[in-house]
């Protein structure tokens, strides 16, 4: 009897939409070069339209909010030390945020004299 109550319940579960509640942490990383750095996230099912790329002092966050047959939301946030120009594109489901450093900020050679 409760076996079969317990059967009943997720198979109610699983009949109706998936409802996504809360923020997920999409999967992603972050390459650094000596311009400044390369982050990627990964948001299948999203379009660009969905997702919010903010800066803000020194925080990036990428957002990405989803309606219709069903709920997704997910954020990550990544500390910057100094952006310049800050530059994203989604491509087969992957987010991939360009953030390059202020000429100041990047390594120079200096000559020995």
């Amino acid at each position: 009897m409760l076996a079969n109550r317990f059967g009943s319940l997720v198979d109610e579960f699983f009949a109706g939409p998936l409802f996504v509640t809360g923020a997920l942490v999409p999967d992603g990383g972050v390459r650094h070069d000596a311009d400044g750095a390369e982050v990627e996230v990964d948001l299948p099912g999203f379009s660009k339209d969905e997702i919010e790329v903010t800066v803000e002092g020194d925080t990036l966050t990428i957002e990405a909010h989803q309606d219709g047959g069903r709920r997704a939301s997910v954020r990550r946030a990544f500390r910057l030390r100094d952006a310049e120009t800050v530059k994203a594109s989604l491509r087969n489901g992957v987010l991939t945020v360009r953030v390059d450093k202020p000429e100041k900020s990047r390594r120079r050679q200096i000559e020995v004299d």
